[in-house]
């Protein structure tokens, strides 16, 4: 199981820059409904898999199709909004994303053990061929129902040298590091280490654990939207958020990696609710680029500062989990997830925040010294 979401996670962080180059080239509305057949093609194959190596090919055409919808929707809120606007509906649509994660885990276990593999799987192809339909029924790339696309197309060439051009402005390179240093102590947390930690370690429940998950998706929901409203109203505080949010994270892990007893429930409820500000947080990426960016440069952008989230989260999930090696290796515990092993383990994502805080704040001063000194200051 494990196998099937770290695929998954791999295509869709491996799609995200040549899905921006195709956003910029053919439009959201197009992707969006790409994303979603795909994503379907992938969950009936999922459904009907023989063995293993199959349902690792379904997987991963799962992430393939995911990887079109995130920026895609960005890039359609900013074909339809502006602004203030805008930037609530981002936080907005990245909450009910969260909202989402919770119904299609909690729902679709009761429904995968009612019915079983194949028909639980085979409905969740039939919900993105839906989606299909919604999509080429009631959506459009811009608010007057055109394609934004449908008087200048853009070549595939043209886009990939708008790739090159986003890439060596620091204000998009400013919200890739942005992303880097917010998104992956949560997304890390959640896929991999919150259950082996909460469980094995400090030697709470299963259903203590899955309480603590959908903890921190409802609470990413309800902080979602503030930092939102703050980002629109106030968009010189978005890189104080970024910095206290970071710092905030940063404070748990060192609380974490300095206690060598287990620790009671409520604290680590409250450890793990601070940890999952980070995923909202990181939408703050997206605030920067739609004000940095055209539209029409804007996907190839997103995908660029989407990729550094998900670099940095397979850096933290893999220095823990060689961290956790090492201490077992050492003390010759025959356990493997032990309170020492953790210790180190989340110790070591501070390493990864350290190196996203330095070049965010790098590139933070070179965009500010290439601005007009009036105007927004991120």
């Amino acid at each position: 199981m494990a196998t099937l979401a770290v695929f998954q996670l791999i295509v869709y962080a491996g799609m995200q820059i040549p899905v921006g180059i195709l956003l910029d080239r053919f439009g959201a509305k197009i992707l969006l409904t790409v994303g979603a057949l795909i994503m379907a093609t992938g969950q009936i194959v999922l459904a009907f898999a023989p063995v293993l190596s199959l349902a690792v090919v379904g997987r991963m055409l799962v992430g393939m199709g995911d990887s079109f919808t995130f920026i895609s929707m960005i890039a359609m809120i900013n074909g339809w909004y502006s602004g203030t606007k805008a930037s609530k509906l981002q936080q907005y649509v990245a909450s009910a994303g969260q909202l989402g994660q919770f119904l299609s885990a909690v729902p679709f276990w009761w429904l995968l053990n009612l019915v079983g593999w194949t028909p639980a799987f085979t409905f969740m192809s039939a919900v993105s061929l839906f989606t299909v339909a919604l999509l080429v029924a009631l959506t459009a790339d811009t608010s007057n129902g055109k394609d934004k696309h449908s008087h200048k197309v853009v070549s595939l060439k043209l886009a990939s040298k708008q790739l090159i051009e986003n890439v060596k402005h620091p204000g998009v390179r400013l919200a890739f590091w942005t992303h880097f240093v917010t998104q992956p102590t949560t997304t890390s947390v959640q896929l991999l280490w919150a259950v082996p930690f909460l469980v094995t370690a400090q030697g709470q429940s299963h259903e203590f654990a899955s309480f603590v998950l959908s903890a921190m998706v409802f609470f990413g929901f309800i902080t979602g939207p503030i930092i939102g409203s703050i980002c629109a109203k106030r968009p010189e505080l978005r890189a104080g958020i970024v910095y206290l949010t970071v710092t905030s994270i940063a404070m748990v892990w060192i609380f974490i990696s300095s206690q060598s007893q287990q620790l009671p429930a409520w604290v680590l409820v409250a450890c793990f609710l601070i940890v999952s500000v980070g995923g909202p947080a990181s939408m703050i990426a997206f605030d920067f680029s739609k004000d940095m960016v055209p539209n029409s440069k804007l996907g190839s952008a997103n995908g660029f500062a989407n990729v550094g989230g998900f670099l940095a989260t397979f850096v933290m999930m893999y220095l823990t989990g060689l961290a956790i090696d090492l201490v077992q290796a050492a003390t010759g515990s025959p356990e493997r997830y032990t309170v020492a092993g953790f210790q180190l383990g989340f110790a070591t994502q501070l390493l990864v925040v350290a190196i996203g805080v330095t070049f965010f704040t790098v590139e933070r001063h070179k965009y500010l010294k290439m601005r007009p000194k009036v105007g927004i200051k991120p």
